[in-house]
């Protein structure tokens, strides 16, 4: 019996070992994959950290560059250029800061799965904006101190009463070439240029009663009469880069309009080429493509002759039926006609293209995303690449600014929604 009870209980102790190393072992191994699992989760949250992190760098140094833009031009408009000189090679240095942001910016999105290496970017990207914020900074901080001297308030003030009285003589020729373009185009064609002439006067004019109380003898505190000039001063500029964009809008038009002419002559040859080759098509189908190319074309040839509604939208309804026919043709044309297409096209396109820019500049404005910011820069960026390939490389060159179309109008839907 002693024998059959210390069996037994070997048995129950034997059990209740494995028991507490089964026990041991589950309990391990769910604190081994909770671990996982929490590593785990931290690797797919780190590359959204790590664009966040990096956009948010991205906007705050677009915004600080912006912002030394329009202050050094102020700077100038004051002091003159020689003053701002450092001022403006700041404002360099700082351009050349952001274009190396932008590329770090582009590589984090084409490669989001380089860890290691997007947090040495972001890193780099934080670092930068950091540069760009005390250079120009201290060049702001410089021209505010400037600014509030005492002893330089009654130049200013004379200065600033001369300024006033040219912008309200440009303000009556303004208005009168904004009137023209408004006979001639559709209100939208103008852009922010079609209200210039109102909001340039209503800044002058709030700029004309802050001078008039910054009179000498006042009896403000001196602080009091520094912060109504600078003030006067912030308006009569606001009030001169409105007056700008009208005679900038004229051009664009213009620029647009000539774009137009040059691009129906070449639709006129397309058209002939495009009906003989029809009739010579290999088969139906690519006879069919041709003839609906062609009636797309003459549809955007007849509409608005004279582009008198918006010009530049006129424009990209006929690039677009020229590049159907060039694609319906694309097979039976010699690679020497091709090249003589990308050439004529690609001023109409250049031109679609800039002005799209401008719209998204301005959809951008200060609150623009990182990511609108990015396309921007990219069409930005296209633009310039299709300058330098145009003579050797037309097709290259007209690839690339219809790219900065695309990537403009993806900036401006990002930057709207």
């Amino acid at each position: 019996m002693e024998l059959v009870g210390g069996l037994v209980s070997a048995i129950v102790a034997a059990g209740t070992t494995v028991l507490v190393v089964v026990a041991a072992v589950l309990i391990g191994g769910i604190v081994v994959v909770a671990r996982r699992r929490g590593r785990s989760g931290r690797l797919v949250k780190a590359p959204d950290d790590i664009r966040r992190r990096a956009g948010s760098a991205l906007v705050r140094a677009d915004d600080r560059i912006g912002e030394g833009e329009a202050d050094v031009e102020f700077a100038i408009a004051q002091f003159g250029e020689r003053a701002a000189q450092d001022y403006r090679g700041a404002v360099r240095r700082a351009r050349a800061d952001r274009d190396e942001i932008f590329r770090l910016h582009r590589l984090i999105d084409a490669e989001p799965e380089a860890g290691l290496a997007n947090r040495e970017r972001a890193d780099r990207i934080v670092m930068l904006a950091d540069r760009i914020e005390r250079g120009l900074g201290e060049q702001a901080a410089a021209f505010r101190d400037r600014r509030s001297l005492e002893s330089t308030a009654p130049d200013r003030l004379d200065r600033l009463r001369s300024r006033i009285a040219e912008a309200r003589a440009r303000l009556t020729e303004a208005t009168r070439q904004r009137d023209a373009l408004l006979a001639r185009h559709a209100r939208t064609a103008l852009g922010a240029a079609a209200d210039a002439p109102e909001r340039a006067t209503r800044e002058l004019d709030r700029a004309e009663g802050l001078a008039a109380d910054a009179v000498p003898g006042s009896t403000a505190p001196a602080s009091s009469v520094m912060a109504t000039i600078s003030e006067a001063e912030r308006l009569l500029f606001s009030a001169e880069e409105a007056l700008e964009q009208v005679p900038a809008a004229a051009a664009r038009l213009d620029d647009a309009g000539d774009a137009l002419r040059r691009l129906r002559d070449d639709a006129r040859v397309a058209r002939t080429e495009a009906l003989e080759a029809a009739g010579a098509a290999p088969d139906g189908d690519t006879g069919v493509a041709i003839t609906e190319a062609v009636a797309q074309l003459d549809r955007a040839a007849d509409a608005d002759p004279a582009g008198a509604d918006d010009p530049i939208e006129r424009l990209g309804q006929l690039r677009a039926a020229m590049d159907a026919v060039e694609v319906s043709l694309a097979s039976s044309r010699t690679q020497a006609q091709r090249l003589a297409h990308a050439r004529e096209a690609y001023h109409a396109a250049r031109v679609q293209a800039e002005a799209q820019v401008l719209v998204a500049r301005d959809a951008v404005g200060s609150g623009g995303s990182a990511g609108a910011r990015a396309r921007l820069e990219d069409a930005v960026d296209e633009l310039r690449a299709s300058r330098s390939m145009l003579d050797t490389d037309p097709v290259g060159a007209l690839d690339a600014v219809r790219r900065a179309l695309t990537h403009a109008r993806d900036a401006e839907v990002l930057a709207r929604y």
